[in-house]
């Protein structure tokens, strides 16, 4: 496929020589599938490629996507792996080519608060305003508030001198919890979405106090696509259940599969439209180990079949459903998502 927009980064040494190698180690860390070579590596998303390759004295960097945005929301996620990988590397680096432009970066946005209405015990669905809400329609599931200190006058971020995203820090830092759309409207220029009350969240506080009219940042949208796969094993707890509703519910009729979602408050479960083919189970979260145990009960598909598992949860729920599919039963990057959305 032939994208339109390009950039280009360049680096001179001093580098590691295994940087390439510890690069590839980080990028599929995250769960990307990188294409390596001895001293180069690629990685291919649907809206664009990235390709690293160290010639002689300096590391080179290209990428190619559908547009301006997607170059800077893959170079944003490129670099801050780059960060883990070679610390401070990127801030030696040049660029050029269709690179961002303007006070904000293009993937953010101000918005208003609108409106909240508690849809059950521990959920409100919250609603906010903004400018090309059109805009959220495409590009991921997910998008990240950016909610300022409280009693502090918001500083957003900007662009820098090279086009990277500028995050305020110290006593400015933004809170940026990640959410799914529940809903986008352009023709009303608003989106709404659902967020968990529970104790201590800053975004909790921030949402049960916020009058229509205030601002917050919103950045994104980006990630959450989807998955494929005609069977599906699901498996999360009250932080993943808008995800798990929207995946549910723009699934194709004929998908087969089986979701658990762990809830502390019975009060919290929802209806959800789900193919006849897939089977929903509420579990009560607390119970030791019982939502582990019924994701190694699940018959998954052998290799060469039509599968995906998708599990959002706790941290160490997570890691052990890394090592038992990835590792254990050999289940390729690309057939699974499994990310931890909070830790004990």
């Amino acid at each position: 496929m032939t994208f339109p927009a390009h950039a280009t980064g360049l680096a001179t040494r001093p580098f590691a020589d295994t940087l390439i190698a510890d690069l590839a180690a980080e990028i599929a860390g995250h769960g990307y599938s990188v294409t390596r070579q001895e001293d180069a590596l690629a990685v291919a998303l649907p809206v664009g490629r990235i390709e690293a390759k160290v010639a002689s004295e300096s590391l080179e960097i290209t990428i190619a996507a559908t547009d301006v945005r997607k170059i800077h929301e893959m170079r944003e996620a490129f670099l801050h792996l780059l960060d883990h990988a070679a610390p401070q590397l990127s801030d030696r680096m040049s660029w050029r080519g269709d690179l961002p432009s303007g006070e904000f970066p293009p993937n953010f946005r101000l918005a208003r608060f609108v409106a909240k209405e508690q849809i059950s015990p521990n959920f409100l669905r919250l609603t906010l305003a903004c400018e090309a809400a059109g805009d959220l329609l495409a590009g991921g599931m997910h998008f990240r508030l950016a909610i300022p200190p409280k009693g502090r006058a918001p500083v957003w971020p900007r662009l820098g001198g090279a086009g990277r995203t500028v995050w305020p820090k110290g006593d400015d830092a933004l809170h940026n919890p990640a959410y799914t759309f529940v809903e986008v409207d352009p023709q009303a220029g608003r989106f709404s979405f659902d967020l968990f009350l529970h104790e201590g969240g800053s975004a909790a506080e921030w949402a049960l106090s916020a009058k229509p009219g205030d601002e917050v940042g919103v950045a994104g949208p980006g990630g959450g696509t989807p998955p494929p796969g005609d069977f599906l094993l699901m498996a999360g707890d009250e932080t993943a259940l808008p995800a798990i509703r929207q995946i549910l519910q723009t699934s194709p009729a004929d998908r087969r599969g089986q979701v658990f979602i762990a809830i502390a408050d019975p009060s919290d479960r929802v209806d959800i439209a789900a193919p006849a083919g897939i089977e929903v189970a509420w579990l009560t979260r607390g119970e030791a180990g019982r939502l582990w145990d019924e994701i190694l009960a699940v018959p998954f598909p052998a290799a060469g079949e039509s599968r995906f598992v998708w599990i959002a949860a706790e941290r160490e729920l997570a890691r052990k459903a890394r090592l038992h599919f990835r590792d254990t039963l050999g289940v390729p990057l690309e057939e699974t998502y499994i990310s931890a959305y909070w830790t004990r």
